[in-house]
């Protein structure tokens, strides 16, 4: 189990290998090798309940589920280019520290992103990260920008990274961080604002549940 709280900049490598299971996905030949790959989310909806919160999948078309685990969850959506990809991630993860307040919970998220700049592959810049009291007394949203120059289909040409998040304490399990998040990466020309909706409506159906 983890012990530490490890937002997105932390599970940057499982984010890797989720484009890398997308491009796959993208590039497959057909319905059937697709499936090995993602699970189509179904019509309606429904919230996936995990360890302390609840999700619902991202609103729009051509979204499938990519890997879930009893904490951990990612989407993927197909976008039909090699290069550009778009994913949205919720995870649950325990925390050692106790946090007085809400700013030293902004700060503890704060060095934990900075603490993780990235590798040779990925380098992690910090846009942001500033409190965040409409999604709760101790809730942070963030911005990671990346430079990736180790994607299989971009033939040496770096794709761009964003990543926005909300990594909040659980209302009532203290010792429990929930971060949800989602990125897009592709060439210059490829990414935008006009996915962000569908990221947004991820992050706000989040609720708080017990513990499984």
């Amino acid at each position: 189990m983890l012990r530490r709280h490890q937002g997105a900049a932390q599970f940057s490598r499982q984010i890797i290998r989720a484009f890398a299971a997308l491009s796959l996905f993208v590039t497959a030949a057909g319905g059937a090798n697709a499936q090995l790959y993602a699970t189509p989310i179904p019509s309606p909806a429904k919230p996936y309940q995990m360890d302390g919160y609840e999700i619902m999948p991202p609103p729009g078309q051509s979204w499938f589920e990519m890997k879930k685990e009893r904490h951990f969850i990612y989407f993927g959506k197909r976008l039909g280019s090699p290069t550009h990809s778009f994913i949205a991630i919720a995870l649950s993860a325990p925390v050692d520290e106790a946090f007085e307040s809400p700013e030293g919970f902004r700060e503890h998220v704060a060095k934990q992103l900075a603490d993780n700049p990235g590798d040779a592959r990925s380098k992690i810049t910090i846009a942001a990260v500033e409190l965040n009291p409409e999604s709760g007394p101790f809730c942070v949203r963030y911005q990671t920008k990346t430079e990736d120059r180790g994607a299989a289909n971009a033939k040496g040409r770096a794709l761009l990274a964003e990543t926005f998040g909300l990594s909040c304490l659980h209302t009532t399990s203290k010792n429990l961080v929930i971060d949800v998040s989602y990125t897009e990466r592709g060439l210059p020309a490829e990414i935008g604002t006009l996915l962000r909706d569908e990221g947004e409506g991820f992050i706000r159906s989040l609720k708080f549940t017990s513990r499984r």
